[in-house]
């Protein structure tokens, strides 16, 4: 019989549902504080709306490379060293 594909105690082996849900909160967090950030300089340096353009861009930026990191990157090298333990004698 082959082995099971969900891994061991028949679960999946990407991501869960919090990893799911916790990567969705970090991107939105990440966009809200750039654009808190932009919206809060550009009151102080009378530069509305531009800093709070640049913001929201560095957020959806910077949010959707964590995401990336998270799901796709993360679990790469949580395989790859899993194996490498694997092969181990």
């Amino acid at each position: 019989m082959p082995a099971d594909p969900r891994g061991p105690a028949g679960r999946g082996q990407g991501a869960g549902t919090g990893d799911l849900m916790g990567a969705g909160m970090q991107f939105a967090a990440f966009i809200a504080i750039c654009l808190f950030l932009g919206m809060w300089l550009d009151r102080k340096l009378g530069t509305a709306p531009w800093l709070l353009i640049a913001g929201a861009a560095l957020g959806g930026v910077g949010g959707f490379w964590m995401l990336y990191r998270t799901l796709v990157v993360a679990p790469r090298e949580r395989d790859a060293a899993g194996s490498e333990r694997k092969d181990r004698p």
